[in-house]
């Protein structure tokens, strides 16, 4: 006798992702978007995207504050191509503006 599988998936939402939506956040003062960031720096995600949305979004292609983030190509109105450990994404640079880094200091 087998008893079917009931599989429930419930993931509370990570609440740092959701912290740049609340009126309280203040983003640190070394913080730029990714479109001003130098190629080759190794980086922090400090806000992803406008909305709950596009920051979940983003955090499923990889990009969360803990793992360094670094521009390895794109300038201007070119997308940006990010290297997230041995991974690679490409960023459309409207995207790209919305999200806000700063330079680790290892």
């Amino acid at each position: 006798m087998s008893v079917p599988a009931r599989e429930v998936f419930e993931q509370a939402p990570h609440n740092e992702v959701f912290a740049p939506y609340r009126d309280t956040f203040v983003p640190p003062i070394d913080a730029v978007r990714l479109t001003d960031a130098p190629a080759g720096v190794e980086l922090k995600v400090v806000r992803l995207g406008k909305t709950r949305a596009e920051a979940l979004k983003l955090r499923s292609l990889g990009l969360t504050s803990d793992r360094p983030v670094s521009v390895f190509e794109g300038s201007g109105t070119r997308a940006r191509i990010l290297t997230i450990g041995s991974q690679r994404i490409a960023v459309g640079v409207d995207l790209a503006e919305t999200i806000l880094v700063e330079e680790t200091h290892s």
